[in-house]
């Protein structure tokens, strides 16, 4: 495939999404797929509606808070969970200056959104059974020294 060919293609998927997903945004509310967000930092006015609902996809609204940031003209969203939530440290909220210190460009324009009622990913978990413990029907070491013992007298 040409370079041409991968161009025209990147830009028709960009028009679809734009069309599968509007923003609608006003007073730092965000609509976008059955969502409020609240834009809680702009940094250097990085918020564009556009670029939002060309990048957005459905997985991101499992996220307590939306990240994205902007190099070479191109939006990187990121998703974050509220320090209360039992996941990782690194995919929490309070790690956000570290995840801007190590991967966005220095200076670089982001801005965070707040997600109001996060989808929840609802997928089932097996039940757990409780582990059994194997059984123990070895012979210690002292009995089996007293039955090599007992065999060697023989």
């Amino acid at each position: 495939m040409d370079h041409e060919t991968l161009k025209q293609r990147t830009l028709q998927q960009q028009e679809e999404r734009k069309a599968a997903y509007t923003v609608h945004f006003a007073d730092n509310e965000v609509e976008i797929d059955r969502l409020t967000l609240l834009l809680v930092d702009n940094f250097k006015s990085a918020f564009d509606p556009q670029k939002l609902a060309v990048r957005y996809a459905p997985i991101l609204a499992q996220y307590d808070y939306i990240v994205g940031d902007i190099s070479a003209d191109q939006l990187r969203l990121k998703g974050f969970y509220a320090d209360d939530q039992y996941v990782a440290q690194e995919y929490k909220i309070s790690t956000l200056q570290d995840y801007l210190y190590e991967f966005v460009n220095f200076g670089a324009p982001y801005f965070v959104l707040e997600n109001i009622n996060p989808r929840r990913n609802t997928v089932a978990k097996k039940p757990t059974t409780p582990r059994r413990r194997k059984p123990t029907h070895k012979k210690s070491d002292n009995a089996r020294k007293h039955q090599f013992k007992i065999n060697q007298k023989k």
